[in-house]
């Protein structure tokens, strides 16, 4: 029987945990044609939800650019005209979308196989706020023939170009004047999304409503895993939801990936329990175990004593006593340095006033490693 638990990427129909508040709050916002900004972790499940509840406006199209890791405007600029001619192919408007975005020079060609196209752009990078105004300007008229949603996902990614600042300043300059052209501006990055959206000194100050994510309650999603593991005649654990809790397993991808776990662990006619998660863990560590070994190689010992700390004493207070004794750390600028290296690689995350590892899996193969 097939496993029914998917993770690392996009769900929706049965494999998605409806969030009925969340959705009507985001469709209510685009339909008033009000922007929003939708701020959570990574796989907390940010995409899905945005994706389903644009899928129920059946009259516009959903413009999905990418923006992680992006590095220069000219790029922004890119990202942005390969998405709308992708969008074009797929809904029969290429020619149109190609005639629109004309003055890049577009090129297009298609995967004899797949039929997938791969759209090429020739961006002067020496007029690339230019270039992006231009393409911003086109977003709009091109919503007027074929109505849009747009979605910028990782938007805090913005922060990494040459002047970011400015480029930050021309893209709220330009979308505030395209009144019913709703956009959603999606980030993982709390803080950073926080700096775009909340403070008074940024462009995009007060600019979108913002809609704060959190990990679904593993009391809300005990009913819909619970159901897909008697769909292969499983049993659960009366502990089982509240174990998983206990190991900092709590982001909804991450306990899809840990259930998926699970089930390969077990047979019909088994009861899911803790003996269940050890082997479902040894499953998961089998298969990511080189990546963890290469993220701790890559680290510098400070670093990777910071991160083990962090692990080991739940990342509340890394200046604190008991933090520099347990990574042998003593000065705290030292510590500050490392855990902000950590930082920039994604390899932690600040939520609230802690800091956690972005990859649980890999937080718990960390603390059962006693040499690190």
């Amino acid at each position: 029987m097939k496993n029914p638990f998917t993770f690392g990427r996009v769900v929706d129909g049965k494999d998605y945990c409806p969030r009925p508040e969340h959705e009507a709050l985001l469709r209510q916002s685009i339909e008033s044609g009000h922007n929003v900004a939708v701020i959570g972790q990574r796989r907390v499940g940010k995409t899905s939800i945005i994706l389903r509840t644009a899928n129920t406006l059946p009259k516009q199209h959903l413009l999905y650019v990418d923006l992680l890791a992006v590095n220069t405007v000219a790029e922004i600029g890119e990202r942005i005209g390969r998405a709308y001619i992708k969008l074009g192919h797929a809904h029969g408007f290429l020619q149109q979308a190609i005639q629109l975005f004309a003055k890049l020079r577009p090129s297009v060609s298609f995967d004899p196989i797949t039929g997938t196209p791969s759209v090429g752009l020739a961006v002067d990078r020496s007029q690339s706020m230019q270039t992006l105004e231009d393409v911003l300007d086109q977003l709009l008229a091109g919503h007027k023939r074929d109505p849009l949603i747009v979605v910028f996902d990782e938007f805090q990614d913005v922060l990494r170009v040459e002047d970011p600042q400015k480029a930050l300043a021309l893209m709220r300059g330009k979308i505030q004047h395209h009144e019913d052209l709703p956009y959603v501006f999606s980030g993982s990055i709390r803080s950073k999304m926080r700096m775009i959206f909340n403070d008074p000194d940024s462009a995009f100050f007060k600019s979108a409503i913002t809609l704060e994510l959190e990990p679904l309650h593993l009391e809300q999603f005990e009913a819909f895993l619970t159901k897909h593991f008697e769909y292969g005649n499983r049993k659960t654990d009366a502990d089982l939801f509240k174990d998983i809790a206990e190991l900092g397993i709590q982001i909804t991808g991450d306990v899809q990936q840990l259930c998926w776990a699970l089930w390969e662990a077990s047979e019909e006619g088994d009861t899911i329990n803790k003996d269940t998660i050890t082997r479902a863990l040894e499953r998961i560590f089998t298969l990511e175990r080189i990546s963890y070994e290469d993220t701790v190689s890559e680290l510098t010992d400070v670093q990777r004593r910071c991160l083990v700390s962090l692990v080991k004493t739940g990342g509340q207070s890394i200046h604190s006593k008991l933090f520099k004794e347990t990574s042998g750390v003593a000065q705290s600028s030292s510590i500050t340095k490392a855990v902000n290296r950590l930082l920039d690689r994604r390899i932690v995350y600040k939520y609230r006033k802690t800091y956690q590892v972005a990859n649980p899996f890999f937080a718990v193969w960390l603390s059962q490693k006693e040499y690190l």
